[in-house]
């Protein structure tokens, strides 16, 4: 067991947990499935105004055998074994992970961990079982495998109250955006282009009930999906392959006309809509045997980049400041494409803010957790959809 600074008071009273600083863990498996990231965080909360300070943050790539099993588990119906010990490698992939970073810097002594788990069904939309209207999301997670082997509580589920509440359950980032990235002066977008892609619209002088997020539709997904079809790689690194096809037009024409770009907030997304089957559909009638793959990665590019800037344009405020994060700026094609898209925004990378584009996420559920254990409301209703605020999370005791 490492050495925590955690005591077992300290979460049973918001007052307490609220009285010092805290370093709290927070752990993301997204849907881009390119494995687990952590990051350390030292959180305060002061003069009604929180702070972070990123200690150290670490990401554990999937093996390539890894990422197939999950992606497998995702796309595929599997049988409820199969999801069971998905659930234990899960945590036991998370547990590495954290053990690694932990070890690396031994002065670090952590009080809590936040972790999200892995996506593997979303749909808080109703639909009936068994006579039952049910709205329903599963992020697999064993947070009692983390809370005995590091000592600490272990928050997660973060979805699940929120979905209750008749809420998307996503995104959940916007509180994390609202309190670190707002402007006094200037109107703000967070994007975090992941799996899905994501917004965060945030007015100048904001209160919560003036934010607007939703998923605006995939992210790294088809792109990822495709380049392991055509040429056997996990991503297009930097957008290359990308850059050296041609638009299928056809193609992109069908893409734009999917109905979840345009529908209105709130809404959230996931593999279960873009889906693996679709693309492969999709692809089967556009790529002909005469034109060359990179065609295919470029429709797909630009489609990305398209659905992004087609919400800002519908749904937000065009001449924005951009603050981008995820996997997805790492392909500077596609960060080209969305800049060409919306000439009239500032691109402002997450750097700016003291976090790595990789981190973000992690540092997301982190602070979520630093909230829920000083028993804070995370959701905004005005988000998700949400009937009120809630506390988000279940705590796992060690």
């Amino acid at each position: 067991m490492i050495e925590t600074g955690y005591l077992m008071t300290d979460f049973l009273h918001s007052a307490e947990w609220n009285s010092r600083p805290r370093i709290v863990a927070g752990m993301m498996s997204g849907t881009s499935l390119d494995g687990v990231d952590v990051c350390i965080a030292e959180f305060r909360s002061e003069n009604g105004r929180d702070t972070f300070t990123v200690l150290h943050e670490h990401t554990r790539p999937f093996t390539r055998q890894e990422y197939q099993f999950f992606k497998n588990l995702i796309d595929r119906e599997q049988p409820i074994s199969i999801v069971c010990d998905a659930n234990i490698l899960l945590m036991s992939l998370y547990a590495d992970t954290l053990r690694k970073a932990v070890d690396s810097h031994s002065d670090i002594q952590i009080d809590a961990i936040g972790i999200h788990g892995q996506t593997v069904w979303h749909s808080p939309q109703i639909h009936n079982v068994c006579g039952k209207n049910l709205r329903s999301t599963l992020q697999l997670a064993s947070p009692s495998a983390l809370a005995v082997e590091f000592g600490v509580p272990v928050v997660s589920d973060f979805r699940s109250a929120d979905v209750a509440l008749g809420g998307q359950g996503a995104p959940l980032i916007p509180m994390f955006d609202f309190s670190f990235l707002r402007s006094e002066t200037q109107h703000v977008t967070a994007l975090n282009i992941g799996g899905m892609a994501n917004v965060t619209f945030i007015p100048p002088h904001s209160s919560h009930n003036d934010v607007i997020a939703f998923d605006t539709g995939p992210g790294n997904v088809w792109i990822d999906a495709a380049m392991l079809h055509y040429y056997g790689k996990r991503y297009d690194e930097n957008g290359a392959t990308a850059r050296a096809g041609r638009i299928i037009q056809p193609m992109f024409n069908e893409l734009q006309e999917l109905g979840f770009v345009a529908a209105p907030p709130p809404k959230s997304t996931g593999r279960e809509m873009f889906a693996q089957d679709y693309l492969e559909d999709v692809l089967r009638r556009h790529v002909r045997h005469f034109l060359p793959p990179e065609d295919a990665i470029a429709t797909l590019t630009a489609f990305t980049a398209y659905s992004i800037a087609e919400n800002v344009r519908r749904f937000g405020t065009p001449t924005t400041t951009l603050v981008a994060s995820g996997g997805g700026v790492h392909n500077r094609y596609l960060i080209e494409l969305l800049i060409q898209e919306l000439p009239s925004a500032a691109y402002l990378p997450i750097t700016s803010f003291g976090v790595s584009a990789d981190a973000k996420e992690s540092l997301c559920f982190g602070y979520l957790a630093y909230r829920t254990l000083g028993g804070r409301m995370s959701n905004i209703p005005s988000v998700t959809g949400a009937s009120r605020p809630t506390i988000l999370g279940s705590i796992t005791l060690p």
